[in-house]
This record gives C-alpha cells, sequence and structure tokens, in this order.
C-alpha cells in the first residue's frame, strides 16, 4: 500500500517536472503550484524521517534512524541526524508538528523550534502563540535571531547552562576522504564559533580582493579563499600581514555601552593603529573579530549581553571578552536613532605587551609559551581597572578560562608578584590545605647566579625578554 502511494507520488512529482519543462504554465499557475509544492517537500520529509525511525526500531539499530535516512534520502550523517532530532522533538508539540507537515513552518524554523524545545521543554514553546506564529511568518535568515532571543528569555540562569553544554560539546576532528584530500568537521560554542568564522571570512575577503588583480584563470573563488584563510592563520604569516585588516574582538550597539567595532571606521583605524605599532588584540595577537550589544537593564541594573544574533552571553563570558576587546559607547533616541557615540582603545599596546613578556616570558601561573598568552587585566576593566602594567600580567588561555569561568582568584604579593589560587582556596588565602602556609612567591623578575658546571642556565626561564609569536586564530 504505502509503495504503491510513492510511486503514485513519483509519477504525479515526474509529471510536475514535465509541465514546467515544457514552458505552457502561467505565471500565476506557477507560483501556486510552488506554494502547495511546500506541503508535499515537507510530507515527504516527514515521510522519510518516520519510515527511518521505524525501520531502526524494529530492527534495533540504536540510532534512531539516523543511517537509514542518510542512505535512503542521500543526506550527509550531520544533516539525517539533526533531521531525526528535529521531529523527535517537534512530536511533542502535536500542534507544531502538524503546522510542520502543513508547510506551515518552515523546515529551517522547525530546526530552530525544536532546538528551543529541547532547551526550554515542550510547554514552554506549545503556550506561547506568538512565538509559533513568529516561526510561520519569518524567513529561517530572521526567526533564528528571534529564537535564541526567546530561548535566553526562558533561561533564568542568564545562559550560563546552555553555554557550559555548548563548551562540553565542542570538537574538531580530521579524517582522510575517499580522494586523498584531508577534510576536517568541528562543533564550537557560539562564542568561539563566531569568533572563528568572522576572523577566516575577513582573511578570505581580503584575498578575494586581491586575487582581482591576477587574471581571470589564476582568481581563486570565495571558499578556495576561506581556505587559504585557514592555513594563513594556523600555518602562520607575517604578523604585519595579517594586521593590516584585521579587527580587535567584539562590538556592538545599545542603549548604553557596547563592546569593540566592526565597521569600516573601525577597520582604517585598526590598520593605522598597525601602523603605528600598536597591538589591537590582547597579547600583541590578533583575535578573531566578534559582536557584542550589551545594555543595562532598565528593571535590575544589571549588565545585559548578547550576540548580533540574539545569543545570550552569560556574564563570565562578557567578562573575559572584555579583557580583549574595545568599548564603544552608544546613545540612543526615543525611536532608536543613535545620537551620540564614542570609542576608547582598551587594549595593550606593543610595548606593553614586550615589557610583560620580558617580566613573565609566559603564563604567569602555568609558564606556558607566549603564543598561548594574553594580557588579563587584574581588576576588570568593566569594574574600572586600567590597562596598566600594574594592572595586567600573562595568561594563557587555559589560566584565562580558570579565572573566568571557574573563579579562581589572583593573590598579589608583597614583591609585586602574583599566584593563581582556586576558589574553594578562596577564603583560608592559602595555597594548598587550610592549614598549610602559603609557598614562596616567584618575584616577576628573577636572576638565579650562575653555575660553573652549566653555564647556559644563568637566567631563570620567567626573566627571559621573548620576541612577540605570529599572530594566533584564538
Amino acid at each position: 500500500m504505502v509503495l504503491e502511494t510513492v510511486t503514485q507520488a513519483q509519477t504525479a512529482t515526474a509529471g510536475m517536472l514535465a509541465a514546467v519543462r515544457a514552458g505552457a504554465v502561467s505565471v500565476e499557475e506557477l507560483r501556486a503550484a510552488l506554494d502547495r509544492s511546500r506541503v508535499v517537500k515537507a510530507n515527504v520529509t516527514a515521510f522519510q524521517t518516520e519510515a527511518a525511525e521505524l525501520i531502526a526500531e524494529r530492527e534495533r539499530h540504536g540510532d534512531g534512524g539516523v543511517e537509514i535516512l542518510a542512505v535512503s534520502a542521500g543526506l550527509p550523517q550531520h544533516e539525517a541526524k539533526s533531521q531525526v532530532k528535529t521531529a523527535e522533538a517537534i512530536r511533542k508539540v502535536p500542534k507544531l508538528r502538524d503546522a510542520v507537515q502543513a508547510g506551515e513552518v518552515p523546515q529551517a524554523n522547525a530546526r530552530r523550534l525544536a532546538d528551543a524545545i529541547n532547551k526550554t521543554g515542550a510547554y514552554a514553546v506549545a503556550s506561547d502563540a506568538e512565538f509559533l506564529e513568529q516561526a510561520s511568518k519569518m524567513r529561517p535568515e530572521q526567526f533564528t535571531g528571534t529564537a535564541n532571543r526567546w530561548v535566553a528569555v526562558q533561561q533564568a540562569d542568564n545562559g550560563v547552562s546552555e553555554h557550559a553544554r555548548q563548551r562540553a560539546a565542542r570538537f574538531l576532528k580530521f579524517y582522510d576522504g575517499e580522494d586523498g584530500m584531508v577534510c576536517m568537521r568541528g562543533e564550537f560554542d557560539k562564542v568561539t564559533g563566531t569568533r572563528i568564522k568572522n576572523r577566516l571570512r575577513q582573511t578570505a575577503v581580503r584575498l578575494l580582493d586581491a586575487d582581482k588583480k591576477l587574471p581571470k584563470a589564476e582568481q581563486r573563488d570565495f571558499n578556495k579563499c576561506m581556505a587559504d584563510a585557514l592555513q594563513r592563520c594556523t600555518v602562520g604569516t607575517s604578523r604585519t600581514a595579517d594586521r593590516a585588516g584585521a579587527v580587535s574582538a567584539a562590538t556592538g550597539k545599545t542603549g548604553s555601552s557596547s563592546i569593540g567595532s566592526t565597521d569600516s571606521d573601525a577597520l582604517n583605524e585598526d590598520n593605522a593603529a598597525a601602523d603605528n605599532g600598536d597591538a589591537a588584540g590582547a597579547g600583541g595577537s590578533w583575535l578573531a573579530d566578534i559582536t557584542v550589544l550589551a545594555h543595562v537593564d532598565e528593571g535590575t541594573g544589571e549588565l545585559i549581553a548578547e550576540l548580533s544574533d540574539g545569543s545570550k552571553l552569560p556574564p563570565a563570558v562578557l567578562e573575559e571578552l572584555s579583557c580583549n576587546a574595545r568599548w564603544t559607547g552608544l546613545v540612543y533616541d526615543r525611536v532608536g536613532d543613535a545620537v551620540w557615540r564614542t570609542r576608547s582603545r582598551r587594549t595593550v599596546t606593543d610595548t606593553q605587551w614586550q615589557t610583560l613578556l620580558a617580566d613573565y616570558g609566559g603564563c604567569f601561573h602555568c609558564g606556558a609559551p607566549a603564543g598561548m598568552c594574553q594580557a588579563h587585566h587584574i581588576k576588570p576593566y568593566s569594574q574600572g581597572g586600567d590597562t596598566s602594567l600594574t594592572n595586567l600580567i600573562v595568561v594563557c588561555w587555559n589560566c584565562h578560562h580558570k579565572i573566568h569561568h571557574h573563579n579562581w582568584w589572583i593573590r598579589e604579593h608583597a614583591d609585586g608578584s602574583h599566584t593563581l589560587h582556586p576558589p574553594d582556596q578562596a577564603s583560608t588565602r592559602r595555597y594548598g590545605p587550610a592549614h598549610a602556609e602559603d609557598p614562596p612567591a616567584t618575584p616577576r623578575r628573577q636572576i638565579r647566579a650562575r653555575d660553573p658546571a652549566h653555564p647556559g642556565e644563568g637566567r631563570a626561564r620567567d626573566n627571559r625578554a621573548r620576541a612577540p609569536t605570529p599572530a594566533t586564530l584564538w
């Protein structure tokens, strides 16, 4: 019975295609047919997914039908998996499932709704009629931001749990393709993924523009430029070349304040800064460009931050980004027009970074090399801390993450040195068991006596001045 119905559908769709190719159909009829074909496509997608799920259940495949769907529908594994997860989620909201099958809600918007169901629960989505109506009326490009903002409002922890989930699920893997090419696939949290994407796109655009001077046959398309941009960021190029068009991390606009800048004026300003020897990224390395919108909530007085697509940022993530960003202040009138704007550079200069490297050599806590490090404000910039050497230390990515996301704290000693301590030690102010004494602090500048038997060990590692490493992606 099902096979006969599918055969009839196959014949009908073939007739549809033949009629279009014949060219004997009016524009009005084509428009009406396109509207109805969306329902056909939605039903076919639902049939493929549910049929694959049923086969997997009866044969105990254990993957929910992902493999069957990928093979039968000719889909990549990740797309088949997404389709199965979407079907499972929207099934919890019958009226949403019916709207998707009727073609009233685009499949892309259905994926966003499924994600919202998984994060906030089926009841929250089903009970918000306005949200479901937006899913049926908005284009997928518009609804993505709306859905992200809706989920952020529903979550009571300011997006902390969602960011933690994304961080825990991140991965990057390489595998060999059938044609001998090396393939790469990965998933990142929203902040990291956006920074990587924007950094590569920015470099790719510059490469694409540079190719316009070459003969047509030698010009690269955008995808090839993206691949070459990744190569430049990972293999490395001259620091000056990477500066010419990079923009430091984070920007946005709100009623009170925002971070960084991504417009053309900012690009020109950063190029000028590069010519003057100023570092736009923390620690003298370029960071990926990212837009962050920040404003003060009128009711609570809290600083609220989100990405340009509506993804809400936890306070700890905002604080971490603020370490290496530039703030742009904007004031809007009641109708939403910007009436005041200012910009202040707050990242370390090349001179400051060189001095910090001379003092520390690498991460002040674990000793990680300078290429993995950034400058960190001991007293946060958002709390009035200034960008001066007395308020700056060198931290690696791992230690930086501990400070902002796991409440590790920095202790300053009488000699000007600093040590990093776990959060459970904060009340005792001890490094180790509560009854133990603090270990001797390591001064920022330390010179060991030369050993005649080992003349090459005359200077401590953390007193070596190191040249800045090439620009890094992260």
